[in-house]
């Protein structure tokens, strides 16, 4: 996957300073310790997460809430990896996204043994967009990086640690060999002048990134250390995670636990894919998510209600919206007016993804071996298509897989409701009338009719 939201990241001229360094700025949060598990990207994703949410609040979120749900045999919505064998950003992103936490370390206080976390616990936050860079290109190739540390704080990275290429005096590293990434840091900064005579092996140039790590503050400085600009494999799946406050949606509608596995499309540069729903209650639809997979993908949204056997009804949709994201990664969409929803009614989200550089656009969960053999998906749920007028059933081509988009609601069926009072009065003036608004959901108007032929219709 060629994996990254929300503004541009700036494709050169960045301006940005020599030295940046998040610790400065109290920015980033105390580091762990991962011990003997292979659990290096969890704490990395929140060592991400954390540092975006400060400094107005510090959090110390559970690692291993994380571990258990998603490398745990006896978990049904995990994935096929043993604690020992890592993890990636994407796997961070699907738990988080489907609302499986965070939770608060204190609640499921962290251990590298394998384990049962307890259920139910409270979720701090809610994460609806997380923020893929796109990989350096080459040494000098920062400026995604450098912009996304100083809008979002801390940056989930990758890179390949020999202890060999570590300096323990200067806490630099340099590698420059070919043997692909083993562990997953984040970047809180760097240094243009930090001195090539530092490294154990002289890199070519001076520079480096200020790295945190999960091995505990007896590592390097306090927890640092510092990775040359001209390292060959540092730079790669990046990812910067944020979130929003947990009370943002009542519900989540979803058929993608396990996240973005691979991609489907049609060797084309639009693509369309669709998720069939039902409503639980009455219910007003706010936002729907999903992933795009290259930069500056425009996008378009249908919402259908009562569709028939694909994911549109007869009527024209009831709700459409465009745009563009900017950058690839797992984005959420706040609908500009709600859609009333009510208990047992079916609604679809549509969407519509156009991007000229890559023909394989749409996000699916799929059931990988190895990787992600507990996908399970039923026939009526997810849809594709080329034109977006022939829809496929996505089970037909592919079994237990789904189409990467959720809907997020709030309860309340959105109906306008009032009690009136009126006196009636003498002559030519008009009733007195008592109003008091007594509305759930979101209506959007007001239809007043008086009985004697007239009407009027105002704003809620």
């Amino acid at each position: 996957m060629d994996l990254h939201h929300l503004s541009n990241i700036p494709s050169g001229g960045l301006s940005a300073p020599a030295y940046y360094d998040l610790r400065a700025e109290n920015r980033v949060t105390t580091v762990k310790d991962q011990g003997s598990a292979g659990t290096c990207w969890i704490f990395a994703s929140y060592a991400s997460l954390e540092s975006f949410l400060t400094p107005g609040e510090y959090w110390d979120l559970s690692g291993n809430n994380v571990k258990n749900l998603l490398t745990s045999t006896s978990s049904p919505e995990g994935f096929d990896y043993s604690l020992n064998q890592g993890g990636n950003h994407i796997m961070s992103t699907a738990y988080l996204a489907r609302w499986s936490g965070p939770v608060a370390e204190s609640d499921d206080p962290y251990s590298s043994d394998p384990g049962v976390s307890p259920q139910n616990l409270t979720k701090q936050r809610h994460v609806q967009d997380v923020v893929f860079i796109q990989d350096r290109k080459n040494s000098l190739d920062n400026d995604g990086i450098k912009w996304a540390v100083q809008n979002y704080g801390a940056v989930y990275t990758t890179m390949y640690y020999g202890s060999y290429y570590y300096s323990t005096g200067s806490s630099g590293y340099y590698y420059n060999g070919t043997s692909v990434g083993n562990h997953a840091v984040t970047i809180v900064g760097w240094d243009d002048s930090f001195d090539i005579n530092k490294f154990k092996v002289i890199s070519p140039g001076n520079g480096a990134f200020i790295v945190k790590n999960s091995w505990g503050t007896g590592f390097g400085e306090n927890g640092y250390f510092y990775v040359s600009y001209y390292d060959s494999d540092m730079g790669k799946y990046n990812a910067a995670f944020t979130a929003e406050e947990a009370n943002n949606y009542e519900n989540i509608y979803q058929y993608d636990p396990l996240g973005w596995v691979t991609s489907f499309g049609y060797g084309n540069p639009t693509a369309w894919c669709a998720n069939v729903f039902t409503a639980k209650s009455d219910e007003n639809l706010k936002a729907v998510s999903f992933y795009t997979k290259n930069s500056n993908c425009n996008y378009e949204i249908y919402i259908y209600t009562n569709p028939g056997s694909g994911p549109k009804s007869q009527e024209v949709p009831v709700l459409y919206q465009s745009g563009t994201i900017s950058t690839a990664g797992y984005h959420t969409v706040h609908l500009n007016s709600g859609v009333q929803l009510k208990a047992g009614q079916k609604f679809s989200v549509v969407l519509k993804l156009t991007s000229p550089n890559n023909g394989y656009l749409i996000a699916i969960e799929y059931p990988w071996a190895g990787y992600s053999s507990k996908a399970k998906a039923n026939s009526g749920e997810s849809f594709v298509s080329p034109d977006g007028e022939a829809w496929t059933d996505i089970t037909t081509l592919y079994s237990n897989t789904n189409v990467c988009i959720k809907a997020f609601t709030d309860l309340g069926s959105g109906l306008p409701s009032a009690n009136f009072s009126a006196s009636p009065t003498s002559g030519n003036v008009p009733f007195k009338v008592t109003f008091t608004d007594q509305s759930t959901g979101s209506p959007t108007s007001w239809y007043w009719d008086f009985g004697d032929g007239a009407s009027a219709s105002i704003p809620n």
